[in-house]
């Protein structure tokens, strides 16, 4: 294998998205790279760099599933003389856990598709800047906030990690900048759990500590459902969650809708009305604008 600076294009591509998006299927380079007939290309271009011990292929449980890669300790040394900043920690055999890992995989590409989304919109739609773009590896254990259990007692305060499945930060036409945690649902989960990690975002924006380690006092949540009906459920628990801390007044920050993130464009699932805020029923888009002006739709 060459050099990193007189290697093929195409590798170093692949080498640099993966370091910024962790893990990604061949067909997800593909979509960020290349046209859909270029998949084969891409293909080989993957399997030459797992030959050169700078891509790691995780193992599947199905071989049908998409299969994931990510970069080896060799690959990310390589990311790192292409300008990256990878996510140092990689052992082996922790990845070939996560690649048989069926939630993981899937629930791992779903996340992944979206922050392609978000990428392609900045390059496609004049107006849009993405300003950066946080996996959640680079989110972990970095949001700790205390909530209240109920009744709200001094003994009954709650500590709690929360970690976002990742987060992007738009600026809109120089005028309009929102900084967007993303959720992405596909099976249910347990009630409590969610509505803490609601409560969580509350806190942290009205502690400031939200702008304290982001450095914008712009937050929204934006929470991505497979269903209508698991949208419909996690939007519920959201309301009751805001209304126990008295915060209902905090529902505009968050967005619920169901998608196929597979098969959605980056304008579905940014520009399109299909949101729904809390305690809101009219769909709505994340950001309004004309010649002059962005602001938040309401």
């Amino acid at each position: 294998m060459k050099t990193p600076f007189a290697m093929h294009t195409a590798k170093r591509k692949i080498i640099s998205d993966l370091a910024d998006f962790h893990y990604l299927t061949v067909s997800q380079l593909t979509t960020l790279e290349y046209k859909e007939t270029s998949r084969s290309y891409v293909h080989k271009e993957v399997n030459e760099l797992v030959a050169a011990d700078l891509v790691l292929a995780l193992p599947r449980q199905v071989v049908t599933e998409p299969r994931l890669y990510t970069l080896t300790a060799k690959g990310r040394r390589v990311a790192t003389q292409l300008g990256k900043e990878p996510y140092k920690r990689f052992r082996v055999g922790e990845e070939k856990e996560r690649g048989e890992n069926l939630y993981f995989v899937a629930h791992t590409i779903a996340v992944t598709d979206v922050l392609i989304a978000a990428r392609l919109l900045a390059r496609t739609v004049p107006g849009i800047r993405l300003n950066r773009m946080l996996t959640e590896r680079e989110l972990k254990r970095t949001i700790y906030v205390t909530v209240p259990e109920q009744p709200a007692t001094v003994m009954t305060q709650r500590k709690l990690c929360i970690e976002p499945d990742a987060a992007v930060d738009f600026t809109i036409q120089d005028t309009w900048q929102d900084f967007l945690y993303l959720e992405v649902y596909r099976h249910h989960l347990a009630a409590t759990r969610f509505q803490h990690k609601i409560q969580g975002y509350v806190t942290a924006v009205a502690t400031g500590l939200h702008e304290q380690l982001f450095q914008t006092p712009a937050m929204s949540v934006a929470v991505i459902a497979t269903t209508e009906k698991l949208a419909g459920t996690l939007k519920q628990w959201a309301e009751e969650a805001l209304v126990a801390l008295h915060r209902a007044d905090a529902g505009d920050r968050f967005f619920f809708c169901y998608f196929d993130t597979a098969t959605a464009s980056p304008e579905e699932l940014f520009l399109s009305p299909v949101w729904e805020q809390a305690f809101g029923t009219t769909k709505t888009r994340f950001w309004c604008w004309n010649d002059k002006m962005a602001a938040r739709c309401r």
